[in-house]
Formats: C-alpha cells, structure tokens, sequence
C-alpha cells in the first residue's frame, strides 16, 4: 500500500499499544478474511467482553499466498469499524478486537497446524473457505504431507485430533453454499476413504463430532480503501487490518442445544439462533433481501437510478419496494409475521446505509439466474395457491426481459449465450416464446395462467410510459 508521508509517521497498531488478554483457545478458524474477522472474532470478541466464555481463536490460512502473516506483523491485532443505521440513526463505532490467539499457515508450519489439535480447551471448528473451499482437491493423496484443499487438511486434523485421546470437535461451516456442514461432512468422509484410513476413525468422526449447517449475514465491505489515511488519523495508529462492517448480524445454525452452553452468543446479545431447520431462515434472507435487489436492478436501472441508496431516497421506489416486501412475500414465508416485520425494518435499514454503495451494475449481474432463485418462487408460490399474479414481481420480470431484450436504458450484464435467448423477444410471439424456455427459467413460465399478457402490458407500459409511470399505475391500484 502506498502511504503518504504523513500517515507513514503513524505508529502501526501493536501490542504495545493494546493489553491483549492471556486466554485458551476455544476456537479452531479455516480463514483470516475480512468475513470472518468482522463476524465470527468480532462476535468472539463480544463473548469475552459480555459472557464468561473466555477464549480465544487460532486462525489457519486456508491456502497458500494468504494473509497470516500481515496479521501477525500486527500482533494479531485489528480494528473492526461498525458503520451504518440502527434505528435510523447513523452509527460509527470502533473497537479493537483481540480475540485471535495464534495464526498457522500449514504450508509452512504443518506440524503447528497439527498441534491445534492437541489443545484441550478448542471444541469449536469454524470455516469459510469461499464457496469452492468445500471441494476434494484431486492434488491430495495419502501420500501428501501438506494437503492443499481445506477438507483435506481438516481430516488429518480430526486423525490428530482422534490420536491425542481428546473428544472431537462441534465444525461449523459458514460457506455460502447449501447445506454447508453437510456438505463438508461429506467431503472429509471421502477423504478418509482416499487417504485409506481405518474405519474406526469414520466411526470416531461420526461419533464424537457434530457438522453444523449455518447461515451468515452481515455486509463485511472489508478495508476502507479511499478512507484508510482519514481512520488512521483519526484513531491515532495505522491499521492495514482494519475491517469496516455494517451494524447488523445473524448466523443461523443448525446445531445441538449444548452449542449454546459452549458459546454464549444470546447471554451476549448477539443475533445468533440455533434453529432444528436453516429453510425458513434462507427463505427469509433470500427473498426479502436479495429479491428486492433483484427487482431493483430490473427496475430501477431503467430509470436512472445507479445505487440501492438512491432507490431508498426516491419516495415512489420505497413505498414500491416495501409494498412487495409485505404484500408479495411476506404471505408465502413461513415465519411469524413479527419476525418478518422486523427482519423487513432491518433490511430497510440496510438498504439505506449511506456508508455502503451497493452499485445497481453489482446486482444486475447474472440478473435471470438470480430473478429465478429470488423472485420466481414467490411468483409460482401465489399461482399455485390460486392467489392473483403479484404485481410488483411481475413488473421486475417484465422490466428484466426488457432489459434483455436491447432496447431498454439500461444494458443487460450476463453472457452472451442468456442473451441471445431474448432475441426477438419484442416480436410476434416473442414473449411466449422467450417465458416458455425451459433453459432460462427452469420451467415454463407461459404456462402460468395470465402471465403472458400481465407481462406483455407491463413491457407495453415501460416502452411508452416509462419505470416510474409504471410503479406509480402498480401503487395506485394499492394491491
């Protein structure tokens, strides 16, 4: 990083400056990035300042060329910056976390890796390798001493961990894919067969160790890279580990009841549930979250709008996207309706955080893939119940057909292949055609009964009268 002179005059962040308290690791974390150190160590760190929990944290790098190093040349150190609303109000807070005990970067250190095992007091396994981590390398063989997949290496863990004669481990999975803990369960059992382990250690995994599936939400932008000199300034130490992250925070886990006595988060005040099924908390997230985004994108794009700010400031756009937020998809979610009122406020709150400039483009990407996980299902959920197409999902789908279509504002952003299924889309038969294609949405969509023309007026309607003349006719009619 290229430092002006006088910010190179700050003193870097470090022990002398900080009293980090002497605590047994209770944690063992597969990742150092910002994620994980403006969630799981920020929510550790709230732990020990809250609860009796008193632990610490033991960071693996995950792969090679990581950032371990730029942590220890900090002691370990960072600064979590927590900017954004909460009850409307504009909050900036900022805390020095010193949950992180120890890094090892088992590329260079395997026999400290293996040593976590060996620490009595670690009971937790906590992961977010990226959405590709949980896979088998094919790199790794019986033979290889320092695997390069993160199930690999966490299998020969476990086979330490069994050796020392110590109890296994509660490992919870933050991946973004589904069913994460499952899914990484799976992924060491196969690595047991590969590297030819006996089957008294898949007895022992599946005995004396629990994978947990969970959900995690929080906007982590990570190191403020246009404000660092400013921060540093104002803190009065320079910190190239400093994380910004948003106010709000939920992880979801599907684990035992006894995780709770482990790790204190509700003595905490955390937003942290253990819960027997992620669904309805998947669901939640991704339709009242990324489905508004989604029909911002579609929407708002062709009216000019470039940020989901902005479409929070605009009075039509708001009242638009609460609309479809309560009157759309709250009635196909099941989740009490005082959970989703709520989670709703919050996600308002999110949408509005002038600290983060979530880019319309951003969302835009991959927009038919992403109309199809977030929005189709809401729309399919109301035709199969028998219940009036919903308006205001009708008009992002036939605003992202037009975006797809060429002739819109705004331009589609996928590849090449997705749009040139919408080619022709605005002739004769086009639309049928187009709603019909088993390869764009899954299913046949002109089967849907009344979709074909409410789709069709409503193109008819943003060619001639534009976004805004839309929402507005869509919001009048107050359904």
């Amino acid at each position: 990083m290229t430092l002006s002179t006088a910010v190179d005059t700050i003193p870097r962040l470090g022990r002398a400056m900080v009293e980090i308290p002497s605590r047994p690791t209770r944690i063992i974390q597969f990742g150092e990035g910002n994620f994980l150190r403006g969630f799981v160590d920020w929510s550790v760190q709230k732990l020990n300042e809250r609860t009796d929990f008193n632990g610490g944290v033991a960071v693996v790098q995950p792969r090679p060329g990581g950032h371990v190093a730029d942590l220890e040349a900090q002691d370990r150190l960072y600064t979590v910056q927590i900017q954004g609303l909460e009850d409307s109000h504009p909050v900036c807070e900022r805390e020095v976390i010193t949950a992180i005990n120890s890094t090892v970067d088992p590329y260079t250190d395997w026999e400290g890796f293996l040593g976590l095992a060996e620490i009595p007091e670690a009971a937790v396994i906590v992961s977010n390798t990226t959405e590709a981590g949980i896979a088998i390398n094919p790199a790794d063989t019986a033979a290889t001493r320092t695997p390069l997949g993160f199930p690999a290496k966490l299998t020969r863990l476990l086979e330490h961990r069994r050796a020392t004669g110590l109890p296994g481990f509660i490992v919870i999975a933050c991946e973004l894919i589904d069913d994460n803990g499952r899914a990484l369960h799976d992924a060491v059992l196969e690595c047991a067969r590969i590297f030819g382990l006996d089957p008294g250690f898949i007895d022992w995994v599946e005995a004396e160790n629990t994978f947990c599936s969970s959900l995690v939400d929080r906007i982590v932008p990570g190191f403020p890279r246009d404000d660092a000199e400013r921060i540093w300034d104002e803190l009065g130490y320079r910190d190239e580990q400093l994380v910004c992250a948003e106010p709000f925070m939920l992880w979801v886990i599907k684990g035992p009841e006894r995780l709770a006595e482990i790790l204190p988060f509700a003595q905490a005040g955390l937003d942290v549930v253990l819960a027997e099924d992620l669904a309805p908390y998947h669901d939640r997230k991704v339709f009242l979250l990324n489905g508004p985004h989604t029909t911002m994108s579609s929407l708002a794009r062709n009216a000019g709008f470039g940020t989901v700010g902005q479409v929070m400031d605009d009075d039509a756009l708001l009242g638009f996207i609460r609309d479809e937020m309560r009157r759309e998809i709250f009635p196909v979610l099941d989740l009490p309706a005082e959970d989703l009122e709520r989670f709703a406020g919050q996600v308002e709150e999110r949408f509005a955080n002038p600290f983060v400039h979530h880019e319309l483009d951003a969302i835009a990407f991959n927009a038919v893939s992403k109309f199809t996980a977030r929005l189709l299902p809401i729309l399919t959920a109301h035709t199969a119940a028998g219940h009036p197409l919903p308006k205001r999902i009708v008009a992002a789908l036939a605003g992202l057909i037009w975006t797809y279509s060429g002739t819109a504002p705004a331009a589609p952003v996928d590849s090449d292949e997705t749009i040139s299924r919408f080619a022709g889309v605005m002739e004769v038969g086009g639309l049928a055609r187009v709603l019909a294609d088993i390869r764009l949405w899954g299913e046949d969509l002109s089967a849907l009964p009344g979709l074909v023309d409410a789709v069709a007026a409503d193109l008819e309607a943003l060619r001639n009268r534009g976004v805004m003349n839309l929402i507005a006719d869509i919001s009048t009619e107050g359904r």
